[in-house]
């Protein structure tokens, strides 16, 4: 089974929110902006050009196929890409019979992450956890908002608890995809999230015992809700507009477009990190809640990446 392609257009298919990149230009603006911020402290002399180049330019100028005073870097290759989304899960303060499962905050800073347990010693001791913001009734779900590193926990009372990944115990990631696959439940072709989730509705024990050979455990802390969802970089994330890279491919910072095969494209921030996002991979946030989540799972589309640089003035 191959991967599934989308039907649509890359601006409808990658980003519901884009709803046409045209017809949405403070998008870009939002996503520029935010953007701004992770340059300036990464690679200021870029932040510089990019300041100046949207001094004297519209930031949909982007969209153009040879925008003006702009550089192209092709990174020659597919790259493969994926999707995520923030969810928004039902939660209680404290566990009961259906919700076990914990959103955990973080430990305390002088504990050095050398000494913080795997995900399976965890629940073999479950008193060294530090205190949960929730519990959510879905193991894959709790799983999945480490994955993302974003996530909002909706109380009874109608509280929205905003919560962002603050750190990790630094152990290895191991794919939940392909521990599936070594195993033998699924195929090596067409994992998507879709598949995972199927899975886990039919047999939830057997992929939460895989989930438990990812030792890497993340870690959240409640922000402001104008603030979240939030990238690892601290940058505010932008619907269709913000991707998370393998930084050792795609500078943090960089403006990139995204291409299909057939020429649809759409143009992004590179603002995130993953601990699933390695090599020639770009995931594209697609927003909150669970019609976002949904679209996220669905993708895997190999595309043409190419990053954007103000040209050098004389």
């Amino acid at each position: 089974m191959k991967p599934p392609r989308c039907a649509t257009p890359l601006a409808a298919c990658l980003v519901a929110a884009l709803a046409g990149c045209d017809g949405a230009p403070s998008t870009i603006e939002r996503a520029m902006r935010e953007n701004m911020t992770v340059l300036a402290e990464r690679d200021p002399t870029s932040a510089l050009g990019w300041n100046d180049w949207l001094a004297r330019h519209d930031a949909t100028l982007l969209l153009d196929p040879d925008p003006p005073d702009i550089e192209v870097l092709d990174l020659s290759g597919p790259f493969d890409a994926t999707a995520y989304a923030a969810p928004i899960l039902p939660a209680r303060r404290r566990p009961d019979a259906r919700h076990r499962h914990p959103i955990m905050s973080a430990p305390p800073d002088h504990v050095p992450a050398s000494d913080l347990p795997t995900r399976r010693e965890y629940v073999d001791a479950p008193h060294r956890r530090p205190t949960p913001l929730g519990w959510v009734d879905n193991g894959l779900d709790a799983y999945l908002a480490e994955v993302n590193g974003s996530v909002a926990l909706r109380f009874p009372d109608g509280e929205l608890a905003c919560l962002d990944w603050v750190r990790t115990n630094e152990r290895p990631y191991t794919s939940l995809g392909r521990r599936l696959i070594e195993e033998g439940h699924a195929p090596a072709d067409g994992m998507t999230l879709e598949v995972i989730r199927s899975l886990h509705q039919s047999s939830p024990s057997l992929v939460e015992s895989l989930m438990l050979d990812n030792d890497r455990v993340v870690y959240f802390r409640r922000i402001e809700p104008d603030r979240w969802p939030q990238a690892s970089t601290g940058a505010v994330l932008v619907p269709g507009r913000s991707v998370a890279v393998d930084p050792d491919v795609i500078p943090l910072g960089s403006v990139v477009v995204v291409e299909r095969a057939d020429g649809e494209r759409l143009v992004a921030t590179a603002v995130d990190i993953g601990g699933a996002i390695v090599d020639r991979r770009i995931d594209l946030f697609l927003g909150s809640g669970p019609a976002a989540v949904v679209e996220a799972g669905g993708l895997v589309e190999p595309v043409r990446v190419r990053v954007l640089r103000p040209a050098l003035r004389p």
